[in-house]
């Protein structure tokens, strides 16, 4: 076995871990740890472009995953863009993988076209799918132009922020959670909007997470 981002997998495809899972924590806003020290997921941008780098130092990045795996072959078209985010979503201690899939804006009005809305939970494999998986109910197929976790609460659950088109170089953004087996988001009002790309001041992050014991600490200001 060996063990990746909060997860184990085989050489017959993901399965749980023969170990309890393991600490996850954030390094900074940007970089999430899991499965204690071996890995490492960085989102510099935070738009939902994750890249995971595995303890045996092989990485992935969440938009070339997607063409591994079968579903998505055929499907794969220029007019459509992959984002996703890392969080704990069920609160079994293993990392889990959201995912979306949906046409980018052409014009004034968004379309509807959303392929993939879906929850991958851990444990995952390397290609960062997994044998369990469920859906993200959304009411609206239009483009998800970002993706974050939190935890804000703090009861185990990352909450699912997405920032979605509603045209006109407008975006919404939902707070999705855990409903049974999938996550519903967007299926309440929205709790804000904003032109085009003015979410990312907000400091939505893994710090809330919880901060990793060894991570730097912040530098002093003086007077």
């Amino acid at each position: 076995m060996v063990g990746v981002v909060g997860w184990q997998l085989s050489v017959m495809g993901p399965e749980p871990g023969s170990h309890a899972p393991m600490e996850i924590c954030a390094l900074n806003n940007t970089t999430l740890r899991a499965d204690g020290h071996q890995d490492e997921i960085y989102d510099k941008t935070r738009e939902g472009d994750p890249l995971v780098t595995f303890g045996g130092g092989d990485t992935v990045r969440v938009e070339k995953a997607r063409g591994r795996w079968q579903k998505f072959r055929g499907v794969w078209s220029d007019e459509m863009e992959t984002r996703g985010t890392f969080g704990d979503f069920d609160g079994d201690g293993y990392i889990d993988l959201a995912l979306f899939y949906s046409q980018h804006d052409t014009g004034d009005s968004p379309a509807d076209n959303m392929i993939t809305h879906e929850v991958h939970y851990g444990p995952l494999a390397t290609d960062l799918s997994s044998a369990r998986t469920g859906t993200i109910r959304m009411s609206y197929g239009s483009f998800v132009s970002g993706v974050r976790a939190t935890d804000v609460n703090h009861d185990g659950r990352a909450e699912l922020h997405i920032f979605q088109s509603t045209g006109d170089g407008t975006e919404r953004h939902y707070v999705g959670r855990q409903d049974g087996d999938d996550i519903s988001a967007g299926l309440d009002q929205a709790i804000g909007g904003y032109t085009t790309g003015g979410w990312h001041r907000l400091k939505l992050g893994w710090l809330d997470l919880g901060t990793c014991h060894d991570a730097p600490k912040p530098k002093a200001t003086g007077r």
